[in-house]
């Protein structure tokens, strides 16, 4: 069992020491790490990087894949899940089998992390961004230009707004399952506006395709786990998958958490240019179990009110980026995104080991 000394030595407050906690366990682990910086820097000027960690055999043909901080400001929680499944290798409570390894790829966003943002650099949702091969960069959903001016005010606040009611209203007016999913599938027309997936392929979205094809060329069989939190219920974590996959066969392997991205049928709902459906494009010819293990934190309204008004203060208030750090809108969340709950950590650092031993038990059968 987990005391609190356990969970807090995992979660770190800062990008660069939850990087170093990272490598520190790669070096007593004597694990190589291969660390591919991105061209920005971070608020003190320091490197960011995603940091790749490589357990097992690097000629095993089964591999279990650990990804976090897509949406940056989620690394700080994902981080930590990174740092505990380490520990338990080190401590041999996880046991790979033959023929199996596990990679971790720490913080996909470094940026966005350093920055207390979800997104990067480029006001891009790199969850957004991975557009299958020659895909334009373009369009929206149907029903975001009518959701628009509630979503992006180009001004700061000057009185009350009721954003909560407004915001039910349209729900109401569209349905749930659809306002979600126009807010949601990500759009490429209004770079300074929510859920924007970029203009172009990122950086740290190219260096991440430019790591597997360095390094899965043997892989045959892949479990993905992307770590996420947000959706769902407080602590509880969702697992989502594809629509095209096997539900009721995943169901017996990872229990009934598993989910589709189906705006009707759970907490998710479909995007384009995901991280998992871009890779998995990529690489067509390896056999892919894709999972996003998504926690949750608080409810959906005010997850948006919250991103609202950071995306809000970031484009329009004029205010430089140091200042823009330290304003209530990113420490506000930065706590939605990574709770300071004991409870919730805790949960978030059992079910993160515990879904490898369902992958590791996955990749055991013939």
């Amino acid at each position: 069992m987990l005391d609190e000394a356990d969970v807090q030595r995992c979660f770190a407050s800062e990008y660069v020491t939850a990087r170093q906690q990272f490598l520190d366990r790669a070096e007593r682990m004597n694990l190589d790490v291969e660390s591919v910086p991105i061209s920005k820097k971070g608020p003190h000027d320091e490197i960011l990087s995603t940091d790749y960690i490589w357990f097992g055999s690097k000629d095993a043909t089964k591999l279990i894949l650990h990804t976090s901080g897509v949406h940056g400001v989620e690394g700080f929680p994902g981080s930590a899940a990174a740092v505990h499944i380490l520990d338990g290798l080190r401590k041999k409570q996880l046991v790979l089998p033959d023929d199996c390894a596990i990679a971790f790829a720490h913080i996909i966003n470094p940026w966005g992390m350093a920055w207390l943002r979800r997104v990067n650099e480029d006001n891009a949702d790199l969850n957004r961004n991975f557009l299958p091969p020659g895909e334009p960069y373009e369009g929206e959903p149907e029903n975001y230009a009518k959701l628009d001016h509630l979503l992006n005010p180009k001004k700061m606040q000057s009185g009350r707004e009721y954003f909560t009611i407004r915001a039910a209203w349209h729900s109401l007016k569209l349905g749930f399952p659809h306002a979600k999913q126009a807010v949601q599938e990500g759009q490429y027309t209004r770079p300074k506006s929510l859920q924007y997936g970029g203009g172009k392929m990122a950086e740290a979205s190219r260096n991440f395709i430019g790591w597997c094809e360095r390094n899965l060329s043997n892989v045959q069989q892949i479990v993905w786990i992307d770590f996420h939190t947000g959706l769902g219920p407080f602590g509880v974590d969702s697992l989502l998958v594809g629509e095209d996959v096997d539900e009721s066969e995943l169901k017996l392997r990872y229990g009934d958490r598993i989910q589709p991205l189906d705006p009707k049928k759970g907490v998710a709902y479909k995007i384009r240019g995901g991280i998992q459906a871009g890779i998995e494009a990529r690489f067509p010819e390896k056999d892919w179990t894709c999972i996003t293990q998504e926690f949750g934190t608080i409810k959906p309204i005010p997850l948006l009110r919250l991103a609202r008004a950071e995306n809000r203060l970031t484009q329009w208030s004029g205010k430089p980026p140091l200042r823009l750090l330290s304003s209530k809108e990113r420490r506000e969340m930065l706590d939605a995104f990574n709770p300071r709950s004991l409870k919730w950590r805790k949960m978030i650092l059992e079910r993160s080991q515990a879904i490898i031993v369902d992958a590791i038990a996955h990749l055991s059968e013939e």
